[in-house]
């Protein structure tokens, strides 16, 4: 059997992480694995759709395209934190002005991704739902390369506000995970003013193509891995757990929000 191919949409140093991932999934399964750092989702998603990618790391609104289309089906999520499900925070500096969301009036906004859950659509979809007029909040939107590159961004007053995923603990409901926390800050090192979830976490999937026992078996693998030092690694994974039935029906009714590549909504 050929090896698979195993995508994920990273920054280049993130290859060494993914190609130790693969390495552990290999040893476990005996399924060889070859990893492949990609730039773009759209460009992914071809990919899978193509044949030429066998199995990926996908955020959840990326997943739900990919279902869809019938070219691949999720085998596992991504557990960060102490859950699987986890959160959107919008977020200052402590010392700002902006203690609330009325406070943000034509404000500079920090965003991950028009595929990013947490760092786009859902705060966005929030917002509009709760009556907020996108217009008048945000004066200015960027996009950033990844969760602590926009956390950088509120820090050093590049924006204003920021969208990020975080953690609560399971028993405190306190916060336990955010880009912050993973840079080495306290918790407090920014001020939450909006708190949306739980989603849907982001989930490996295997193409439609692969045979299924292949498919159950890296099933297997995955949550059996636990804690291992490469999930950690790699986007601050902490281990795997089994999909739940209808664990992206959330996402499903969101992806009508997503925006064209044309900018941000008007």
């Amino acid at each position: 059997m050929s090896p698979l191919n195993f995508a994920v949409v990273a920054r280049p140093e993130q290859a060494e992480p993914l190609e130790a991932f693969c390495a552990l999934l290999q040893a476990s399964t005996g399924i060889r694995l070859r990893s492949t750092i990609m730039d773009a989702y759209p460009k992914m998603v071809d990919a899978v759709a193509s044949g030429s990618v066998d199995a990926v790391w996908a955020p959840p609104l990326v997943a739900v395209d990919l279902e869809d289309r019938g070219a691949a089906r999720p085998i596992a999520v991504v557990e960060r934190s102490l859950r699987a499900g986890y959160y959107c925070a919008l977020f200052v500096h402590p010392k700002s002005a902006i203690r609330k969301v009325e406070d943000l009036k034509a404000a500079r906004a920090g965003w991950v991704s028009k595929d990013s859950a947490s760092g786009y659509v859902v705060p966005r979809w929030h917002l509009r739902s709760s009556g907020y007029d996108l217009k008048a909040l945000f004066g200015e939107e960027v996009f950033f390369d990844g969760h602590e590159a926009v956390t950088r961004a509120v820090l050093d007053g590049t924006v204003d506000t920021g969208a990020s995923h975080v953690g609560l603990d399971a028993v405190t409901q306190e916060l336990s995970h955010a880009p912050w926390i993973h840079m080495g800050l306290q918790p407090g090192a920014v001020r939450v003013i909006l708190l949306v979830g739980p989603i849907p976490g982001d989930v490996i999937m295997v193409s439609t193509k692969v045979p299924q026992a292949v498919a159950q078996s890296l099933t297997g693998a995955l949550l059996s891995i636990g804690r291992a030092d490469e999930t950690r690694t790699l986007f601050e994974a902490s281990r795997f757990e089994p999909v739940a039935e209808g664990h992206l029906s959330m996402l499903r009714r969101l992806s009508r929000f997503r925006e064209t590549e044309g900018g941000p909504e008007s």
